[in-house]
């Protein structure tokens, strides 16, 4: 039996350029004494990690301080839940004849397509029960990867100098049209 030859895209130009928005939290190997690997970050996973998902003015005392971590951590999960959901609603899925190329399908065409068209119908739900602003900056930010900057001076201009506050209540709105999509409102 005859060895493949290497091929010339398995070989590495140059170490990659780790940016700020890299984190290392990635293992590699189990063995001992395995370093961690890069991964880039999502502009909201970025904003999470520097504390911009809790507002400080609402931490007043150690009550106020627990809510608002509280209130953080939902807005982290329905941010994560909706890049998730965007994830699966932008995936292009294979053809009719790329069905025998993907394992536990069970050749039952249409089984993808399906679960593609159920996660649609959740998310176009949750807009509704949002204002459409909100959801245009959840869009952008945790969807299209837009900078929180950026997708509010393009859709609230009037919130210039108080971008990541409007960041904060688009994330409110969308947890609390999650709950009532799963509410059934």
């Amino acid at each position: 039996m005859k060895r493949a030859k290497k091929t010339e895209d398995e070989s590495v130009e140059r170490p990659a350029v780790v940016m700020s928005d890299h984190a290392r939290d990635r293992v590699l190997g189990v063995g001992a004494g395995a370093k961690k690997g890069w991964s880039r970050l999502t502009v909201y996973k970025r904003e999470f990690r520097r504390g911009s998902f809790v507002c400080k003015e609402r931490c007043t005392g150690k009550a106020e301080t627990e809510a608002e971590v509280r209130r953080a951590l939902d807005r982290y999960e329905a941010a994560k839940a909706f890049d998730e959901g965007w994830q699966v609603c932008a995936a292009s899925w294979p053809g009719s004849s790329g069905f025998d190329r993907v394992k536990g399908g069970g050749g039952v065409p249409g089984g993808f397509a399906d679960h593609q068209r159920d996660v649609k119908d959740y998310w176009r739900r949750v807009e509704a029960a949002m204002g459409a602003n909100d959801w245009l900056i959840i869009r952008r930010v945790c969807g299209e990867n837009y900078s929180v900057a950026q997708a509010v001076a393009a859709i609230s201009p009037a919130y210039k100098f108080s971008t990541l506050a409007r960041f904060r209540e688009a994330l409110d709105a969308l947890v609390e049209a999650r709950c009532a999509v799963r509410r059934g409102h």
